[in-house]
């Protein structure tokens, strides 16, 4: 069976040869290559990964359903070879560094938070997080993030890992925060320190799939649902909708996300 892409980050591995699956779900197929590095098959209607391949529901399916048990494969300039399926490259090539850049108030975010019932991993709904003071690991959290916009050195190892998922929940708001951090253009990134440089490798810290993510992040490369909601920040009339998508990220993920995009909002706000 031949199958082609409809997108394609254009950030992916290109580290070729053998493929191993590292995780079966219902909108995601996870591969490591040889090097350890990550490729993720897509559904089509539920984002594109920087590590992702898309291609549409019905070929996912298939290729869910065709997988073979053992889950290995073969990744080549031409696409990936899994048991009888042939998946071809075609489609668009996304380039997903952040190129969006707006000032980012604390309004409207806050009040379109405040009625969200979507638990975080840790600390709850995140509508009643927002609605109270900040508990003593938030705002250690927050501490530490407003110390990296000023130029420190943070060492994160305490902070990550932690949380339930594949993506754990603290992994997820350090993600947010990385995202309003290249967001907003009162903050220039490439002018402070690296964000996990005093960190240890981050796949010796959290999960594989979690250090892809987050190391890409780092440079500012990001998902397309996280493009969706820069592009609402920026303007107001998208973000409900754009919020809306980041929540139907996994079962605490999104909640997560916008736990620390919330906090950096804050963060950045108070510095300037």
């Amino acid at each position: 069976m031949n199958i082609g892409t409809l997108a394609v980050s254009r950030h992916v591995t290109r580290d070729y040869g053998q493929l191993r699956c590292a995780g079966r779900f219902n909108n995601a197929i996870n591969f490591l290559t040889e090097k350890d590095h990550l490729l993720t098959l897509h559904r089509a209607g539920h984002g594109l990964s920087p590590m992702g391949w898309q291609i549409g529901s019905g070929d996912f399916d298939r290729v869910l359903q065709r997988l073979p048990v053992a889950g290995c494969g073969r990744f080549s300039l031409e696409g990936l070879t899994l048991g009888t399926i042939t998946i071809g490259l075609q489609g668009k090539r996304r380039n997903l560094a952040l190129s969006e850049r707006a000032e980012v108030p604390m309004q409207p975010l806050t009040g379109v938070l405040l009625p969200v019932t979507a638990p975080c991993g840790l600390f709850g709904p995140l509508g009643h997080i927002v609605a109270r003071p900040l508990n003593p690991e938030l705002t250690t959290l927050s501490r530490c993030f407003s110390r990296w916009l000023q130029g420190d050195e943070v060492d994160w190892r305490s902070v990550l890992g932690k949380g339930p998922g594949l993506t754990p929940s603290n992994d997820d708001t350090l993600l947010g925060m990385l995202l309003i951090a290249y967001l907003d253009n009162r903050v220039e990134v490439a002018a402070l320190q690296p964000f996990f440089k005093r960190t240890a490798a981050l796949g010796e810290l959290t999960s594989r799939v979690s250090a892809h993510y987050l190391h890409y992040a780092e440079q500012g490369i990001f998902s397309t649902p996280l493009h969706g909601l820069a592009q609402g920040l920026s303007m107001p009339e998208r973000l409900s909708s754009a919020i809306d998508e980041v929540l139907r990220l996994g079962h605490f993920s999104g909640a997560d996300t916008l736990l620390g995009v919330w906090l950096g909002v804050i963060a950045i706000n108070a510095l300037y």
